[in-house]
């Protein structure tokens, strides 16, 4: 197993480790065969699990057979209840819910979800059946030491409001408020999220801005996923920031990148005075299960890692990356292209704008459409798109076979 460790300073007497895995979303037509195969799959990275004192993993689907699919764009992604015993073979204790599937089958799919959990002794945190109960932190104590997790997703679909079940929404003046309130409280402060830009392999200077943020506010630790391809990381004033893993369990599709189908699982590790240290386990992720790159393979990776890590600490460079990124995006076509519907009295009508709806109310298409009109503004968009060779190349790391 060929792991990186990352040490920034000396190690407290009381510690704890805390492993959290990526998206995990095993698609209904790939069920079956999750539940058939599951200690086979999951044999290669098991172990990684087993030594730490925390198990987490992003729970990106309904887990529910009922047929009571929201109205959203994108797609509504569930798992049978059987999938889960994805999560007790890798003796999963705690599981993510904020994100934009959770809430893809409704209320009943909210209630199903947690229910299942719950009564397998499973705890989540990011969902609930109302606005006030998704924002709850998670509560855990290991080897004498008191933290508090919190979740929360991007705006997207499947949300709580008021009284309505859903995922944690993030709103991040609320989340600083939180953060402070439990650190003065516990040990420890755990920020986990659930945003970014599907298939970009690097952090808007948004998403860069707001976790170095929630850091200062008193997180621990920060992690984000839902970018279905791996960011960096940086260590920011001694609190680790990663800003997506990648996917950790996310069966393939036709036309997914190459970035899709690797991704790597940290351990935080914790004393009293915060995080001192954090290991990075890289993998593949293929329908067939999980393969841990030999030594070679884990020495590509990790200089690719250490190459999406780079701009993040390069402000300008990040910024000229995300100008490229917005400057391709079929968004901004998609929103002058919409027909406004004369009413909204029909299901057919507001179905039309749901996709609009999304572009304008989730933080990262709203950080592609703010961008990609500032270049238009500044008749920059052709030369931004002069740097979409450094995603694209990204996005298609040489070592991975497919």
């Amino acid at each position: 197993m060929n792991t990186r460790m990352i040490q920034w300073r000396q190690r407290g007497d009381k510690q704890f480790s805390a492993a959290i895995a990526g998206d995990f979303c095993p698609r209904e037509e790939n069920c079956a065969d999750l539940v058939a195969r599951v200690q086979e799959i999951t044999a290669p990275v098991k172990p990684f699990f087993e030594s730490a004192d925390m198990k987490m993993l992003q729970w990106e689907c309904t887990v529910t057979r009922q047929d009571t699919p929201i109205d959203k764009s994108g797609p509504n992604h569930r798992c049978y209840p059987e999938c889960t015993v994805f999560a007790e073979a890798l003796k999963i204790d705690t599981v993510l819910l904020a994100n934009n599937h959770t809430g893809d089958f409704g209320d009943p799919g909210v209630k199903e979800t947690l229910d299942i959990f719950s009564g397998m002794g499973i705890r989540t945190v990011g969902a609930g059946m109302n606005e006030a109960e998704a924002a709850k932190p998670l509560y855990v104590e290991y080897n004498g030491l008191k933290a508090a997790l919190l979740n929360a997703a991007e705006y997207e679909f499947g949300v709580a409001y008021g009284d309505k079940p859903g995922a944690n929404a993030l709103d991040p003046v609320r989340l600083a408020a939180q953060i402070k309130a439990e650190k003065a409280k516990n040990d420890l402060v755990i920020v986990t999220l659930h945003g970014g830009h599907e298939h970009l392999p690097y952090p808007s200077p948004r998403m860069r801005s707001w976790f170095r943020f929630f850091a200062d506010c008193g997180a621990d630790a920060v992690f984000n996923c839902h970018t279905h391809c791996p960011l960096g990381y940086e260590i920011y004033n001694g609190v680790p920031i990663v800003y997506s893993p990648g996917n950790f369990y996310f069966p393939n599709r036709p036309t997914s990148l190459p970035c899709w189908y690797i991704g790597y699982v940290p351990k935080f590790f914790f004393d009293s005075e915060g995080a001192f240290a954090m290991e990075l386990l890289p993998y593949f992720n293929f329908k067939q299960g999980f393969r841990l790159p030999d030594e070679q393979e884990s020495a590509e990776f990790f200089a690719y890692l250490d190459k999406l890590c780079a701009p993040i600490a390069d402000e300008k460079e990040l910024q000229k990356i995300f100008n490229a990124w917005c400057s391709s995006s079929g968004y901004v076509s998609a929103l002058f292209d919409r027909q406004k519907p004369e009413n909204f009295d029909t299901r057919e009508n507001v179905a039309s704008c749901l996709g609009l709806r999304n572009l304008m109310t989730c933080q990262a298409h709203h950080d592609l459409l703010r961008t990609a009109m500032l270049l238009v503004e500044r008749y920059q968009m052709s030369s931004a798109r002069e740097d979409l060779h450094i995603i694209k190349e990204a996005q298609t790391p040489s070592f991975v076979k497919l």
